[in-house]
């Protein structure tokens, strides 16, 4: 939960000036908005790997190990992505 919330305290400053110059066009969803989307798929991908720990293996929420580790691989890399694309767009939205 602590990292699910990390980029939102990190970077509220773009969340504020992304949203205050908000605008339907393309181009600034995708650079504006994107890493946003990719962050919270990447949190999203997470809530299985929570819900299925501990179940037995009748469980209606059992997971199989190999299946909990795609979700956490996919988790993990479309968080990191989302990350290092909000780094960038911050230190772009500065320069401006």
């Amino acid at each position: 939960m602590l990292l699910c919330a990390a980029p939102f305290v990190v970077f509220h400053d773009t969340i504020r000036d992304a949203a205050t110059k908000f605008r339907f066009e393309f181009v600034y969803l995708v650079t504006g908005w994107a890493p946003w989307a990719l962050v919270f798929l990447g949190s999203l991908c997470f809530v299985p790997v929570a819900v299925s720990i501990g179940r037995g293996a009748y469980s209606r929420w059992f997971l199989s190990a190999r299946i909990r580790h795609v979700y956490e691989i996919w988790g993990a890399t479309l968080y990191l992505l989302g990350v290092l694309l909000l780094t960038q767009t911050s230190q772009v939205s500065r320069a401006f």
